[in-house]
């Protein structure tokens, strides 16, 4: 329309009446109806190749309120708009270059017309509404239009104060000229990624950006500083993402309260355009991992297949366990610290981990229960605890159903299949707890003899349960002076060092077993020792251990601690990074990984988040 404008300026007549002249109408070239663009062509002397480069910088519409510009496909909104935009010094430039008339050389530049673009990159000068006309036909009269303004843009009234380009400006002008990009986004629409850059930007500067034409000073500053990280590409806009995640802490802070605009335009507005998918499953992915979506719930237009994360108030809801008792199991678990004061709908811990855990606590009995369906003495369940035959979900004293029933079923059943009937008044067997007290020997032992069938074990009929299990005492005593070996000597306790499972909590790894297994493969150092009063071997550290532990691992609470992370932050970063947990001849050792592996990691993507680098 503009070129029209001045190829009719250029006979001294209006576009309109132009178009006439050519026998077509005017909305027929507005409509870049190809008999119209023919006589353009014609009259103005322009290749085929010319008229395309034309047709590209004006939009062409191909359905679906869809526009072609620049090869690319953009929602027509981001093109045509009543306001018309421009660069003063462009027009003044144009003006001056040629003798006569201004409106015959003022030519309009096809990058105005999108509306993500702000500043002419080659003048410095902020584009400005030139006109603002709701009328299709009038807006595009560019000649008509031009000519109300044109005193004003030769004087200079239009000027505005010069703006240095940012890095984003200089980018997307390259992408509009030739496609030209170096930076990560060069594989995505630039309609989404323009628009992705804006959005990203307004939600980490917590900007308002309700109206691109008015809040200018919003806008470039989004602009700028979500290209400079979505510029690095998924990673970084990863990390920029959590950031915005982890501040989101308060008691009712959902995703739209972290990320703004940004949440709201990709799960409504853009929630079916393909060009922002990429965009999506990152902004899907983090939410994934900071807030307890349940399985089944659509999120961002896709049903959520797997819970990733849990929070107290959430587990609460699905296990019907109160929170204070879930509290309490978790926290010894190593779901999260005893000092983790964030609230229960807050309080997130990893839902896969733990399923098997919050699946168990429903089913858990007190001590008097269990007692009744084994068929066990106090005394009994008393000795079978303490050797670890039997082990309580928890320790925690305020817990009043800590026992695991099926276990305690479970080796009753088994020791009934391998026992035989013993008559109630036979001479010389007697009860395991008996057996154990005889030959001062652990019932773990006799039990685990009994398995081996080192040892028999009978029922004594009309004694049910546990308790009606026994030992043939004579038998027991062969047994114990033939495989149990009493230590003599008295080691004395090494001063100054800690239980090897004492030192594992304290780092974060609750599981005593994962630790001591870390040990025993000689992957930590460790020193044994011999218990004074319970005459057991011990694993123990010392604090040179310790720092040999810390030189060559991190966990989560390690990590947490040298890096100053949140512990969301963490799971995220390291489930980004794809580092795997330490494991060595196919045994596994919990949440624990090789420093060299990832703390260079964390670096990265704190320096990403905190210092981007310029891009100019």
């Amino acid at each position: 329309m503009s070129f029209l404008s001045r190829l009719a300026a250029s006979k001294r007549v209006s576009s309109k009446d132009f178009a006439y002249d050519l026998g077509v109408s005017f909305k027929r070239v507005l409509n870049l109806d190809e008999e119209a663009l023919s006589c353009i062509c014609l009259w103005g002397q322009l290749s085929n190749h010319e008229m395309q480069e034309l047709i590209s910088w004006t939009g062409e519409g191909v359905g679906n309120i869809r526009t072609k510009f620049r090869g690319e496909i953009f929602v027509s909104r981001a093109l045509r708009n009543p306001v018309i935009r421009g660069c003063p010094v462009c027009l003044r430039e144009d003006a001056a270059a040629q003798s006569g008339r201004p409106l015959r050389a003022m030519a309009m530049r096809g990058d105005w017309l999108l509306r993500e673009v702000v500043v002419c990159v080659r003048h410095h000068h902020p584009l400005v509404q030139l006109w603002r006309v709701d009328r299709v036909a009038d807006r595009y009269d560019i000649g008509a239009r031009l000519a109300e303004i044109a005193d004003e843009v030769l004087v200079g009234a239009l000027d505005r104060t010069v703006e240095v380009p940012s890095g984003y400006d200089v980018w997307l002008d390259g992408r509009l000229e030739d496609g030209r990009d170096q930076t990560c986004l060069a594989d995505h629409s630039l309609y989404a990624a323009s628009t992705f850059c804006r959005m990203l930007g307004a939600a980490i500067l917590r900007l308002s950006i309700v109206d691109l034409q008015v809040d200018l000073k919003n806008l470039r500053a989004a602009q700028m500083a979500g290209f400079e990280a979505a510029r690095q590409g998924a990673d970084v806009i990863r990390a920029a993402l959590d950031g915005l995640a982890a501040n989101a802490d308060g008691i009712q802070d959902q995703p739209k309260k972290a990320f703004g605009q940004l949440f709201d335009k990709l799960s409504k507005d853009y929630l079916t355009d393909e060009a922002f998918e990429p965009f999506r499953r990152i902004l899907r992915d983090c939410i994934l991992d900071f807030w307890p979506v349940a399985k089944g719930e659509i999120l961002l237009g896709e049903s959520v297949n797997e819970r990733r994360l849990h929070t107290l108030r959430t587990a609460e809801l699905e296990t019907g366990v109160g929170a204070p008792v879930l509290q309490q199991f978790l926290e010894e678990a190593g779901a999260f610290e005893r000092d983790d004061n964030r609230t229960r709908n807050r309080k997130t811990f990893d839902a896969k981990r733990y399923a098997g855990l919050l699946s168990e606590i429903p089913t858990l009995v007190s001590r008097v229960a269990l007692e009744k369906a084994m068929g066990a003495t106090l005394r009994e369940l008393a000795l079978l605890k303490r050797d670890g035959v039997l082990s309580p979900r928890t320790l925690v004293p305020e817990v009043k159903a800590p026992w695991v029933l099926s276990e305690g079923l479970a080796l009753v059943a088994e020791l009934q299949e391998l026992a035989a009937n013993v008559d109630v008044d036979s001479k010389g067997w007697v009860s395991i707890l008996l057996a154990s007290n005889r030959v001062k020997v652990g019932v773990d032992k006799i039990i685990t003899a009994l398995r081996s069938r080192e040892l028999r074990v009978g029922q004594r009929q009309g004694v049910p349960g546990y308790h009606g299990l026994c030992v043939y005492g004579p038998e027991v005593d062969t047994w114990s002076d033939r495989t149990i070996s009493r230590p003599t000597d008295q080691a004395v306790e090494i001063p100054g060092v800690m239980s090897a499972a004492a030192f594992g909590r304290s780092v974060g790894i609750r599981d005593k077993a994962h630790f001591l297994a870390l040990a025993n493969a000689g992957h930590t150092p460790t020193v044994r020792i011999m218990h004074p009063k319970t005459k057991k071997v011990q694993l123990r550290v010392t604090e040179e251990h310790m720092k040999a532990f810390h030189r060559r691992f991190l966990t989560t609470t390690t990590i947490e601690r040298e890096f100053g992370l949140h512990r969301n932050v963490i799971v995220a970063s390291l489930k980004a990074g794809k580092v795997l947990p330490f494991a060595s001849n196919g045994q596994e050792f919990g949440a624990l990984w090789l420093r060299d592996e990832v703390a260079g990691l964390f670096g990265e993507r704190q320096s990403a988040r905190l210092s981007p680098r310029h891009h100019g």
